[in-house]
């Protein structure tokens, strides 16, 4: 079991990685070709949406077709798509193609990455679902969440890195490692048979307990979102930094969250065991208490001890919606819920850039004050959601059973 979970922690590794490669590269490449600002902002957004549109497809097909093959799929698209989108911006920079034409194909590409990134995590979430009891399902899922996070902080240090050879050596980089992660889960993630029947009970949204897990699940991510695009201009405008400075400040404090988020869920794995709403109540009041310094910090001090003590809280608030999410339906409705909790990431990365930028413009401390406020209602919320008994969801065998 150790094996499967090391390949599913490794998978969804790459996928975020894959994803957060892009991002640093985007703003030179686009002024490189000529394009507008506003051209990066579409891409990203339309990648997103293609995250959220295709994540619950993903899960499903994972249900009836089995979790590894859909993980083996999307490796293999997001491969292929990489070498596309690569192969795109190469014609741009050597000036074989230009304008709509140009334009047209790197969101046609970017959108495909997109689209593959969600069949890795939802299918590996889901797989993580199928092996695990109820009492390990929040481990599990924050050795899942430790990925997600390693991803997000190290895919833009790895993007930095490669860029001193050459802009798009990033993107050969994600093009080698989706191979080889697909060559990875191919001979160490073992075939599992499709656990769906042929008339399982659709997966809602709105269903009651998934519904409350969700939108914890879009809280924390519009919160890490938040960081990733605002965190490097409240930096420089709050301790009056350059622009060379204050990538480094902003470096060294998304690694201070990463190694907070790291911790926090090797503590979660080994020892504490906490279930899903004890780890969403403590992760949303530190959540809470990282917006609240960021909103007073005017020294280096303060504002990495803002970005650490928000990662703690991330690093709660991950595995706990996830984990939560997955408790909330039945074993053969975990692909299902996995796809939700995909889509719940790719709105998150669809609205939060364009709103809080600007909300940014209005005032630089509304960004934080709102997700403070947001992290506090969650914090209220999970505590409601407490008094209430859990009941878990029913299995196939289960409702047989009751039948």
């Amino acid at each position: 079991m150790n094996k499967i979970k090391g390949s599913l922690f490794f998978s969804v590794f790459v996928a975020m990685l894959g994803m957060m490669l892009i991002a640093p590269i985007m703003p030179p490449l686009i002024r490189e070709l000529g394009l507008r600002e506003s051209h990066s902002g579409l891409m990203i957004s339309l990648g997103s949406i293609a995250m959220a549109v295709m994540a619950p497809i993903w899960g499903r097909i994972s249900d009836k077709m089995g979790r590894k093959p859909v993980i083996l799929m999307g490796f293999a698209g997001m491969s292929l798509s990489c070498l596309l989108f690569a192969a795109a911006l190469f014609g741009g920079l050597n000036g074989w193609m230009k304008g709509g034409v140009l334009l047209t194909l790197l969101i046609l590409t970017r959108s495909l990455i997109g689209a593959f990134i969600p069949a890795v995590l939802s299918a590996s979430q889901a797989y993580m679902g199928d092996m695990t009891n109820e009492s390990e399902r929040g481990g599990a899922m924050a050795i899942l969440s430790a990925a997600n996070g390693m991803g997000l902080v190290f895919g833009p240090a790895i993007a930095g890195a490669f860029t001193v050879i050459g802009l798009l050596w990033p993107l050969y980089f994600g093009i080698v490692i989706a191979g080889a992660a697909f060559f990875v889960a191919l001979l160490l993630i073992p075939a599992a048979k499709p656990g769906v029947r042929e008339k399982a009970a659709k997966v809602s949204p709105l269903q009651p307990g998934l519904r409350f897990y969700l939108l914890f699940g879009l809280i924390t991510m519009i919160g890490i979102m938040t960081i990733q695009v605002i965190g490097g201009f409240y930096v420089q405008d709050q301790l009056a930094l350059s622009p060379e400075g204050t990538a480094q400040v902003v470096s060294f404090g998304l690694m201070c969250s990463g190694v907070a988020m790291l911790v926090v869920q090797l503590v979660q794995v080994k020892w504490l065991k906490w279930p899903p709403q004890k780890m969403l109540a403590i992760g949303s009041i530190f959540l809470v208490i990282g917006m609240l310094v960021f909103l007073i910090s005017d020294r280096m001090v303060l504002t990495m001890l803002a970005f650490f003590i928000f990662g703690i809280g991330a690093g709660w608030m991950m595995p706990g919606f996830m984990a939560g999410a997955s408790l909330a339906v039945g074993r053969e409705q975990q692909g299902a819920a996995a796809g939700l909790v995909g889509v719940v990431q790719g709105v998150a990365a669809s609205i939060t850039p364009i709103t809080m930028a600007s909300l940014y413009q209005v005032d630089k401390y509304l960004p934080f004050a709102l997700v403070a406020v947001l992290a506090l209602a969650a914090a209220v919320g999970i505590l409601w959601l407490a008094r209430k008994p859990h009941v878990p969801a029913l299995t196939a065998k289960d409702e047989a059973a009751e039948q």
